[in-house]
């Protein structure tokens, strides 16, 4: 039964954990001790950006002794083998309307054995936006979370003191490797309070569980709510992110990420209270970008505060004497990397990226490690050299990623350091158009 300890989940737990971390720069959890209950039954509602690494960092948080199970999207179970992988790591289907009005009647049978997941004090987590959205806003909390949990307590007369907790998620770059995730656990919902009005009328008890959990999350996730300025927000965060996260938010763990919410609060407050000022900030930012494209220059460089002459010489030259171990790195792990790149060929929606280069280096590091260590202790004889490979290969392979990050952002660095010295008024005027 989905209460009891599975051994797939227990087997695959430690590698899967130590394989997520190294997929990051920067890992920050909060609200954990003070929000999430060992003693009660728990339902984590998180917002929804990532596919799998979502659900693999609400694991990695480790705040529960107790295995979690997830409810995710039927579609992803349609393969026999793929299906019985997900059930080992306790992730069970439901079914919406797109998979065919037919299946919503098996959603029942999944709701009843939820419920007797909570009743044994098992934590459940399921996405009450019911899709994922890669965006930074947050799609309209459905009914699901109510749904099981209000017939579960009203079963034991809400004696369970079952607790609803939300869940924000945010990645500072949702795509890219080696970038920053901030998981918040909110203050919880407790399932109790609705009892008399779940008494007199279950609906409405419903829909205002489906409401306080909605207002929760949007208080909590970085929500750019408005598509029309979807893109200067998102640009906003970018080129002051980091200034106000030192400014504002040192701090904090979760500096920019509160340094995101306030940028995103400030302009809603601007395009509610005093709107001629939040269009001028829009035509400002429209003109920034208009400066940055005609440069080569992208919103994620550092156009604030770009590197001197002498730091980015000691960075080439200490890229450059790295550089061997870099060139061994990636041409020890050629194989995977080439089987990465055709599995990400298979997927059209970006927001496979990341699950898929966590699954690749999870998968395929160590058993190519393994094989080509075995190779090079048949061919040479000398099983220490083979060891000594075997612990090499990878290292270097996540040296050789961490490198070429620094590569790309000293190139980028170094173009906003000419940028700054060849257009010194264009640079100014860019400042000034970019701050908040």
């Amino acid at each position: 039964m989905l209460y009891n300890y599975d051994f797939r989940y227990f087997i695959a737990k430690i590698p899967v954990k130590s394989a997520l971390r190294l997929n990051f720069r920067k890992m920050v959890f909060t609200g954990r001790k003070e929000n999430v209950s060992r003693k009660r039954p728990i339902i984590f509602a998180p917002n929804h950006r990532n596919a799998l690494i979502d659900a693999l960092l609400i694991v990695y948080a480790g705040y529960h002794t107790k295995q979690v199970v997830f409810l995710a999207r039927a579609d992803i179970f349609k393969q026999k083998f793929i299906a019985w992988i997900l059930r080992g790591m306790r992730i069970v289907p439901v079914f919406r309307i797109r998979d065919g009005k037919d299946n919503l009647d098996k959603n029942r049978d999944i709701f009843k054995n939820a419920a007797r997941i909570l009743k044994k004090n098992n934590p459940i987590a399921l996405f009450p936006e019911a899709r994922h959205n890669p965006k930074q806003s947050l799609l309209p909390v459905q009914k699901a979370v109510p749904r099981i949990v209000l017939p579960t307590e009203a079963s034991v007369d809400f004696e369970l003191n079952s607790q609803i907790v939300p869940v924000s998620i945010y990645y500072r770059d949702i795509s890219g490797f080696l970038s920053d995730v901030y998981v918040t656990f909110g203050t919880p919902i407790v399932v109790s309070e609705y009892k008399e009005m779940y008494a007199e009328n279950p609906n409405l008890a419903t829909n205002q569980m489906r409401q306080d959990l909605d207002e929760r999350l949007r208080s909590m996730v970085v929500n750019i709510w408005n598509d029309e300025y979807y893109d200067e927000y998102k640009n906003a965060i970018d080129w002051n992110g980091d200034r106000i996260a030192n400014e504002m938010f040192a701090e904090r763990k979760d500096d920019f990420m509160q340094a995101s919410l306030y940028i995103v609060r400030k302009l809603d407050d601007l395009f509610e209270n005093n709107r001629p000022e939040f269009d001028k900030k829009i035509e400002n930012f429209r003109e920034a970008f208009k400066i940055i494209k005609e440069h080569q220059l992208n919103t994620k460089d550092n156009l604030l505060n770009p590197s001197t002459k002498g730091k980015l010489f000691s960075r080439f030259a200490v890229l450059t004497l790295t550089s061997p171990i870099m060139v061994f790195g990636f041409v020890n792990a050629i194989f995977p990397i080439l089987i990465k790149r055709k599995l990400l060929s298979l997927f059209k929606d970006n927001q496979f990226i990341a699950s898929v280069r966590y699954v690749s280096g999870l998968i395929f590091i160590p058993v190519f490690d393994l094989l080509q260590s075995l190779i090079v202790g048949y061919a040479t004889k000398d099983w220490k050299l083979a060891l000594i490979y075997f612990i090499a290969m990878p290292v270097t392979f996540y040296f050789a990623l961490y490198w070429h990050k620094w590569w790309k952002r000293a190139i980028r660095d170094l173009k906003a350091y000419r940028f700054k010295k060849q257009f010194a008024q264009k640079w100014e005027r860019l400042v000034e158009l970019i701050k908040i």
